[in-house]
């Protein structure tokens, strides 16, 4: 046991000192109108014969907040919100994945806000921010919190439109962004290898013309078949414009010229986000009618 938490405080220290290295301005916090701890989970939760437990995996009400250098205050705010998936934590993800160095590197005129989910637990549930009153209670700490680090100016009142929201995740982060997307104006939606479900919930929020979306999904991730069948009814039923490419034919032309792209990817379901640094030219490359 001495020598698990050791190991435990030596993950713990090397993520803080990574986290840290980022040129930008980081802000933790914790928070009532996190994921967790919920109701839903107050006895944990069981998958595969295991169980997880509410203190270890369903406690941590942690915010990441990362504002890059090059982030200007003027003009309409972009808030980037990313879900983590299956047994992952706000920290790993973040260096597993390159989040923070991506996020520089895109030059997206944004705020980063990565709120904690299921912690290293197989659990696609998004606890309280499944309720939209909730998430946009976040949305408001998280501009206050802008404000008292002198980010962002403080503003007489808080107006949720007064934001562009942007959500993305990867695997079993599609479950809380659909509960959230038609319920809080949210204007981009980025997916890695998680169209999984809530079909009905995205076929509604694709169907407006002016929302931004990519699907970039993998033939054995589990995503594929239902991919394809969200492109059949926005194509057949819906006729709303997409572009369906391999992964290789991306480039800035097409990122810039389509709205709704989807995506598929010859790589594993855990490299599509970095590879190709996808998760900073995703947000790099946006069309100019939907500049952030």
């Amino acid at each position: 046991m001495k020598r698990k938490n050791i190991a435990l405080l030596v993950l713990s220290f090397v993520l803080t000192v990574s986290l840290m290295a980022q040129e930008g301005k980081l802000i933790r916090f914790t928070s009532a109108n996190a994921m967790f701890p919920d109701t839903a989970r107050k006895n944990g939760h069981d998958y595969d014969n295991k169980h997880y437990d509410v203190l270890a995996n369903y406690s941590d009400s942690s915010i990441l907040i990362y504002v890059p250098k090059h982030f200007s205050a003027k003009g309409k705010i972009n808030l980037v919100y990313w879900f983590h998936g299956w047994g992952n934590n706000i920290d790993s993800a973040c260096i597993q994945y390159h989040l923070l160095d991506q996020f520089d590197a895109s030059g997206r005129n944004a705020v980063f806000v990565f709120p904690e989910g299921p912690k290293n637990a197989p659990d696609s549930y998004g606890g309280k921010l499944e309720q939209p009153q909730v998430f946009q209670a976040l949305v408001k700490e998280v501009v206050e919190k802008l404000a008292e680090n002198k980010v962002i100016r403080k503003m007489p009142a808080f107006q949720i439109n007064d934001y562009d929201i942007t959500l993305a995740g990867h695997s079993g982060a599609y479950r809380v962004i659909s509960r959230i997307i038609n319920k809080t104006p949210v204007n981009e939606v980025i997916l890695f290898d998680a169209m999984y479900g809530g079909n009905d919930a995205y076929l509604e929020w694709l169907s407006v013309p002016e929302h931004r979306f990519i699907n970039i999904y993998t033939k054995n991730g589990g995503t594929f078949d239902n991919s394809h069948w969200i492109m059949s009814k926005l194509t057949d039923s819906l006729h709303v414009p997409m572009i369906s490419v391999d992964e290789e034919a991306v480039n800035e032309s097409l990122l810039r010229n389509n709205n709704k792209v989807f995506m598929y990817s010859s790589k594993a379901h855990n490299e599509v986000i970095a590879n190709n640094q996808n998760w900073a030219r995703f947000l790099r490359y946006i069309p100019a009618k939907n500049q952030y």
